[in-house]
Order: C-alpha cells, then structure tokens, then sequence
C-alpha cells in the first residue's frame, strides 16, 4: 500500500523550492528528495525483500513435491509433504503407497507401512505397485496366502512384473504347489531369459519330478549365460554324474577344468612394470656408450 494522499503534496513543495529558492536547493531540496521518495516506499519496508517459496496448495501439489524431494533422495523431508497430501485428500491412494514407501526407507516403522498399504490397496484396487509392495510386506512376515494373493493381483494388473512373479512362484513351491510354482518359472524365463533363479529353480523341480531332458536344459542355458564360469560346469556335471549320463558328466567336467587353466594363466600372466620401477638404463653400464669416450 502506498501513501497516496502524501504523495501530491509533497511532489508540489520539491518542484516548489527547486525552482524558486536558490538557499533551499542547497539544503533543504535533499531532505524533502528524501521524503518525497520515502512517501512512495511500501509501507512497512525496512530493507531488502526476501522472496519466499508460496506453500503448495491443494492435496496434488503437496503430493507432487513430495516426489521431487524422494527423487532426490530426501525421503524424511518428503514424508512430510505426503503425510499433508493424505491430510487433505484422505480418500485418494497415492500418498498412503508413498508414505509407506518413505517409512521403508527411513525408520522401517513396520506398524505404519502395513496400515498404509492396506489402505492404498483399499483406495487403489487397481495399483499394482501398490498390491505388490503390499504381497512383500506379507511375504517377510511369513504370510505366505496372503502375500500370493497380492502378488497375484499385482501381475493381473501388470504381468511385466518380474520379481512379483519370481516371489510369487517361490510361494508357490514352499506352499507344496509345485505345478503352479514352474508355470510361473516358466513364463518368468520366457519373459527374461537371462533370470539365473528361475533356471536354477526349474532344474531342481524337474530333476526332482524325472523330467530330466528339461532339467538338462535348464542347467545349460546358465552354463551359456556365464560360458567363463567353470561353476556352472561343474555343477551340470555332477547332475550328469547323478542321473547317470556319464559320457556328458566326464564332458562337462572336462570344460570345467578348461576355464579353470584358462583362468590360472591369467592370473599368472606377468605384470607390465610400471613406469616409476622401472629401471632407469646406467650410463656407466657396459652398452650404453660411455666407455667409447
């Protein structure tokens, strides 16, 4: 707000005596400068202005900024914002999943992070991160049912999930539902070949139930997947060794020992000097030209 009713009057009085009053354009005219710019300041500034961060408005603001500072790592700073995102908008899903998350992260409340995921499961039955982390959460409390029950949800909802499904198929084999367990293995190695638990799994159930051929083929495809690790070798060989194929166990066995002396001349190869022990040639030495003088 400005003094607008001073204003005039005292613009008037600086014109005035600037240009009639030769004494007061000495002394006088810098005071009333003085004023007269005084007059127009914002009442109430007494120096510089600091510009302050306007407060979020709205439950979608709070929430937003939350995730910036969890992005950035500050998950104590973002619990807060999320907790006044739930506060404002205490029927919306995603700030309980996010609080849940944060307390994960800092201080492992357990008590808090099952009440939040339970209720971001009511609020967002179609959030599959939100029945994932929930399946976890009964998973490590030994609550196998209810874990594969959320596990399950999350998958329907999103099959790409990976390690929901891994989890889900591990349930599966400790609950004595072995069919169901290599379903999951299976889809698991045809979504991502390269998943090293699920053909390791898959193995040992086929190998358990006679179904040797597939057991074989699984244990060959990590031997594939990691060609320079004589483990893996050994590890079919002595499958082999088992079941009694012991043509392929002697093969196997053989490739183990293979990588192995590969690995040894490595490590046994010499070292290049480096450039401060290397020695320095001597001019004095024999060679090096100093006895032609």
């Amino acid at each position: 707000m400005r003094h607008t009713s001073t204003c005039p009057a005292m613009g008037f009085l600086v014109r005035k005596y600037i240009m009639n009053c030769s004494i007061m354009k000495c002394f006088l005219c810098p005071l009333l400068i003085i004023l007269y710019i005084s007059a127009h300041a914002p009442v109430g500034a007494t120096g510089p202005q600091t510009i302050e961060r306007p407060e979020p408005e709205g439950a979608l603001a709070w929430f937003k900024q939350g995730v910036e500072l969890a992005q950035k790592g500050d998950y104590r700073s973002a619990l807060s914002r999320f907790e006044r995102a739930r506060n404002l908008a205490p029927n919306w899903a995603l700030p309980y999943l996010e609080i849940a998350v944060a307390h994960m992260v800092t201080d492992n409340d357990l008590e808090i992070i099952g009440s939040s995921l339970a209720k971001a499961v009511e609020l967002g039955k179609d959030i599959p991160r939100a029945h994932y982390l929930y399946g976890i959460f009964h998973q490590e409390r030994g609550k196998r049912r209810y874990a594969i029950k959320e596990l399950t949800r999350a998958l329907q909802l999103r099959p790409s999930l990976a390690d929901a499904r891994y989890r889900l198929a591990t349930l599966f084999i400790e609950e004595g539902r072995q069919t169901d367990g290599i379903e999951q293995l299976q889809l698991l190695v045809k979504q991502k070949p390269a998943h090293v638990g699920a053909h390791r799994n898959l193995a040992v159930l086929f190998e358990q139930s006679g179904r040797l051929e597939e057991a074989e083929r699984h244990l060959q495809a990590i031997s594939r997947l990691f060609p320079d690790v004589a483990y893996h070798q050994t590890r079919l060989g002595r499958f082999y060794r088992r079941v009694g194929w012991a043509a392929k166990a002697r093969a196997a066995f053989r490739k183990a020992e293979r990588i192995e002396s590969v690995r040894d001349d490595r490590n046994l190869r010499p070292l290049r000097k480096s450039r401060e022990s290397r020695r320095r040639p001597d001019p004095m030495e024999i060679g090096n030209g100093s006895h032609d003088m």
